[in-house]
């Protein structure tokens, strides 16, 4: 792709990006104008409807960086965090955590965390072993806490049960990290991913090449599954279990950009918050005042396009 062609990309993507922000910011139960919004108009839309669609943006861009990363590591299009059971095991850390201690969500959200890390934990055992031992483990560890979830949600409170179904089908609503914060990991974590950038690429062409080139193999996979699962469980944290934007984002942009990820990282980064944006603007909106969770729209979205990869990649 050449600079002028790359530069025109960027400005299109710019200005959609913005296009979409103020669609998703003036739709709702009520429609409002975000440039003529006054009294409670105005404080629908910036002290509810902005730190959530905020929230989903920097949520949304966490996973797809994270999906970005681990398909790197992995070398395999089908990676993304809830493939490998990260989101999993976040989940039946937070109902686990809302059994023996009070409900809250700050209760909820550090139970996501530990349970986040404990899943990276069992995946990281197996990565020694080899990527594709990695992604196997990872699909049946995946299973393995679905299986703990179903059984913590049997012996959960029912007084409970609404907030941990609430939880774990994805809302971006009731993050307790604060918006900056969020905002902030999303532009550290695409700053380290510009960073490396460049090794990415060469570990693409393979592990000897990438050794042949200076390039240290065994620490930028180490440097990867650090980043990838740190941004993992902060999205989960903030937002509970959502799936695929890993998956979706990333590779559309390899099929628009290209595979040079100082291109692909910002545009997934982007793409990842517009699509969770959009998602969770049509949760809100389709049956208004009732809402969707937004975690089901991303799998409808998710599940044709991970079964399309997956047939393409056995032909």
């Amino acid at each position: 792709m050449t600079q002028h062609r790359a530069l025109l990309v960027w400005a299109i993507v710019l200005a959609v990006s913005a296009g979409f922000f103020l669609l998703c910011l003036a739709m709702g139960e009520q429609w409002i104008n975000p440039l003529h919004a006054s009294g409670q108009d105005a404080m629908i839309l910036w002290e509810l409807r902005l730190p959530r669609l905020l929230t989903a943006f920097a949520v949304g861009g966490l996973l797809a960086l994270a999906g970005a990363w681990f398909q790197v590591l992995l070398g395999n299009p089908l990676a993304e965090p809830y493939v490998l059971g990260v989101a999993g095991s976040a989940s039946a850390g937070a109902v686990a955590a809302l059994m023996w201690l009070p409900d809250t969500t700050w209760v909820m959200s550090a139970g996501a965390f530990v349970g986040a890390w404990l899943g990276i934990v069992c995946v990281m055992f197996f990565a020694r072993s080899g990527p594709d031992k990695m992604l196997l483990a990872g699909v049946v560890l995946a299973a393995f806490w679905s299986a703990m979830l179903g059984l913590l949600l049997a012996l959960l409170p029912e007084q409970t049960l609404f907030r941990a179904f609430s939880w774990m089908m994805g809302d971006v609503s009731g993050s307790d990290i604060p918006v900056p914060l969020l905002l902030a990991i999303w532009g550290g974590a695409l700053l380290c991913g510009c960073l490396l950038s460049r090794s990415l690429d060469i570990l693409l062409l393979g592990e000897r090449h990438a050794e042949a080139l200076g390039i240290d193999v065994q620490r930028l996979r180490q440097q990867l599954l650090f980043l990838a699962s740190t941004v993992t469980a902060l999205a989960v944290t903030a937002a509970g279990t959502i799936g695929f934007v890993g998956l979706v984002v990333p590779h559309f942009m390899r099929l628009l950009l290209g595979s040079l990820h100082h291109r692909v990282l910002p545009a997934a980064a982007m793409g990842g918050g517009i699509l969770l944006m959009l998602a969770d603007t049509i949760a809100r909106t389709m049956i208004a005042p009732a809402e969707l969770p937004v975690g089901i729209l991303t799998a409808i979205i998710g599940v044709p396009v991970f079964l399309f990869l997956l047939l393409r990649r056995r032909s």
